[in-house]
C-alpha cells in the first residue's frame, strides 16, 4: 500500500514539473517580467575601415572613420569622424571631414553633421555646421551658416547647392558675396 501512495505522489509531482515547464518555458522568469526591456538588435561596428564607392573600375569616393557602424539590416551607416575624398573624372579630388555622417547603403546618399570641411584640389574650401551629398545629381548641399571660399572670393549664405567640384553654385538666404574685399 505505501508503494501505491509512492507511485501517485510521484507521478503527481512529475505532472506538477511537466505542466510548469509547458507554461512558463525554459525562460518563464525572464519572459514574463515587464521590467526587463526588450534587447534591440545590436548594430554592427568597424574600427579603423573604409567603405569604397567604385562604378566601371573608377573609385567615386572612399569614407573612413574612427568607428563604422551599421544596423542589423545594413540599409543606415553610421559614421564618426568621417574623412572621406571624392574623385573626380579629370583625376581632381575634394577632401571632406566631419564629426558624423549617416550613409544610405541603397541611395549612396550621405548626411554629414558637425564642423564640415570640404577641400577641392584648386584650394576652395566649403565650410558647414551641415551638409549632404546626393549622388545624382552629383550635389553637395551645406545648411546653416555655409561659407565658401576660393581665391579672394568669399561666398556666405543659410544654404548653398554646389557640384562636386564646387565650381556651381547657388546661394539661398542670406547670399553674400566679397570678391577682393568688395561685398557684391
Amino acid at each position: 500500500m505505501k508503494k501505491n501512495y509512492l507511485i501517485i505522489i510521484c507521478v503527481i509531482v512529475i505532472l506538477a514539473g511537466g505542466l510548469y515547464y509547458l507554461l512558463a518555458g525554459p525562460d518563464g522568469d525572464q519572459a514574463a517580467d515587464p521590467q526587463t526591456p526588450a534587447q534591440p538588435a545590436a548594430n554592427l561596428t568597424f574600427a579603423g575601415s573604409s567603405i569604397i564607392e567604385e562604378q566601371d573600375g573608377r573609385r567615386l569616393w572612399e569614407l573612413s572613420a574612427d568607428t563604422i557602424e551599421a544596423e542589423p539590416d545594413g540599409k543606415i551607416v553610421y559614421l564618426h569622424n568621417l574623412k572621406g575624398v571624392f574623385y573626380q573624372e579629370n583625376g581632381e579630388k575634394m577632401e571632406i571631414i566631419a564629426k558624423r555622417a549617416v550613409l544610405d547603403a541603397k541611395t549612396r546618399d550621405i548626411s554629414m553633421e558637425g564642423d564640415i570641411r570640404a577641400t577641392a584640389s584648386d584650394g576652395a574650401v566649403f565650410t558647414a555646421p551641415a551638409a549632404s551629398w546626393g549622388g545624382e545629381p552629383k550635389l553637395f548641399t551645406g545648411t546653416g551658416g555655409v561659407t565658401l571660399i576660393r581665391g579672394d572670393t568669399v561666398i556666405t549664405g543659410d544654404k548653398i547647392l554646389t557640384d562636386d567640384k564646387l565650381e556651381k553654385i547657388k546661394v539661398l538666404g542670406k547670399a553674400r558675396v566679397l570678391t577682393g574685399g568688395k561685398t557684391e
